[in-house]
């Protein structure tokens, strides 16, 4: 069975538990790429986390990676076109709460 190819987005302090997670069952998963808007904080994510690609646009990284699924761990407001772009790509989607900030953008 190959291992799932995982995305972050958002490299702020919940990533970190996703991460951890996704480490822990490195036989079944790996983490492929992190993106976030701050290039210097992306890049340096992957360099502590040994993920081999970081991005600081989220639709760059659909288009250049083959990814399984993806963590969105951005601010609340950004979490609905993190997962919408997300799904898009036909990735299977683990987001933070809340998954949008109101009724009409989580029906999106």
């Amino acid at each position: 069975m190959e291992k799932l190819r995982i995305a972050i987005i958002g490299t702020g302090g919940i990533s970190n538990c996703h991460t951890n997670g996704y480490k822990a069952i490195a036989d079944k998963c790996e983490i492929v790429a992190v993106c976030d808007l701050d290039e210097e904080k992306a890049k340096n994510y992957a360099a502590n986390y040994g993920v081999p690609a970081y991005y600081t646009d989220f639709n760059e990284m659909f288009a250049k990676e083959k990814i399984d699924a993806v963590s969105v761990c951005t601010w609340n407001s950004s979490h609905k076109p993190a997962t919408i772009a997300a799904l898009n790509a036909g990735c299977h989607v683990l987001c933070e709460k809340p998954m949008a900030m109101n009724t009409a953008e989580a029906e999106e």
